[in-house]
């Protein structure tokens, strides 16, 4: 049977879903007692070591926290296009219901002719015959690594390749081969820096850590530079990792923002910027607009939450620490201009 290349891509369109889940999930990712912290290792180690940037959601243990629980809107999210659309009404997959767990790994191109690489894993609850035969008609289908592995175009010169692992968990791979899935495997976290720190988040339901890619030196080119311009941009150049985390605390959710620098001095300099910026922040609230512009609850909400906030500093290391509670949930926009009489 002839592949209809110009059909709906089904599989960018479930890859995609899988990153968008992760992303409308982000915000609202504490986990339940239901939650399996072991988890996150565990698929961890199903893919390749190396890679400078990790995300992983558990999004059932979403489903089951406090603190999803507590979102004034309880509807459907809403189908994120119509390729997914017609996914979902043939093969019965909903990711909202039925997707529990997304692991993904990225690497930078090696150079300017190469993309981004990125592989990840989808665990859940799949229909996996009718996911194979609404493939089977949009995809050309190859034999790899043992793998039936459907390869989709998602572009004039771009193939993204989707391939089940087990009945419940499905890998996808930028790219027409998922060779580089299989790389070597070690179960060791201190050769792997991402790992290594993923390894920390003890209760994390879901993180995003990311090594800093290199400012270039001639970052500030044709913009007014001075002092303070320069201070900033050294300051930038010596955080090396990003690491932000959600951990549950009963019925909150605590956010953990990490940046490590390459020295203890920048981070002390960092943590004094974010103290000062915390105080600026805390200034605009009160100032006669914004309490004119937004509602005195929100603003409440706000000033409670930069009061709150705690900003350490640890070695190379500094730490943002925010805890949510549900009321998180009852900010709202701008106060209604009031009616003359």
């Amino acid at each position: 049977m002839a592949k209809n290349w110009k059909a709906p891509r089904i599989g960018s369109a479930f890859a995609a879903c899988t990153i968008l889940a992760a992303a409308l999930f982000f915000l609202t990712f504490p986990h339940g007692k239901n939650a399996d912290a072991s988890s996150v290792p565990e698929l961890l180690a199903a893919l390749p070591p190396g890679a400078p940037s990790l995300v992983y959601v558990d999004l059932a243990a979403v489903r089951d926290s406090s603190f999803y629980q507590h979102r004034p809107n309880k509807g459907p999210l809403a189908v994120p296009n119509q390729e997914y659309s017609e996914f979902m009404r043939v093969t019965g997959f909903d990711f909202e219901k039925d997707l529990d767990r997304v692991v993904i790994a990225s690497w930078p191109p090696a150079s300017v002719k190469e993309k981004t690489r990125t592989m990840g894993i989808a665990e859940g609850r799949f229909d996996r015959a009718k996911i194979r035969s609404y493939a089977m008609q949009k995809a050309k289908v190859e034999q790899q690594q043992g793998h039936e592995v459907f390869l989709f175009a998602s572009g004039t010169l771009s193939t993204s390749s989707m391939f089940f692992l087990d009945d419940h968990r499905i890998g996808f791979v930028t790219g027409p081969s998922i060779v580089p899935f299989f790389a070597a495997r070690t179960g060791d976290s201190t050769a792997d820096p991402a790992r290594e720190r993923a390894a920390r988040l003890d209760g994390a339901a879901a993180f995003i850590i990311s090594r800093v890619p290199p400012i270039p030196e001639n970052a500030a080119a044709g913009s007014a530079q001075g002092a303070g311009t320069e201070q900033l941009l050294t300051l930038a150049r010596s955080i090396q990792w990003i690491t932000f985390a959600a951990r549950p605390e009963g019925d909150n959710l605590r956010l953990s923002l990490e940046g490590e620098c390459d020295n203890s001095a920048d981070a002390h300099q960092l943590q004094s910027m974010l103290e000062v910026m915390r105080m600026f922040g805390r200034a605009g609230l009160e100032s006669p607009k914004n309490k004119q512009s937004i509602d005195p609850a929100t603003i409440a909400q706000l000033e409670s939450l930069l009061s709150s906030a705690e900003v350490k500093q640890t070695d190379e290391r500094v730490r943002i620490l925010l805890e949510l509670t549900p009321d998180i949930f009852k900010l709202s926009g701008p106060a209604k201009a009031q009616e003359p009489k």
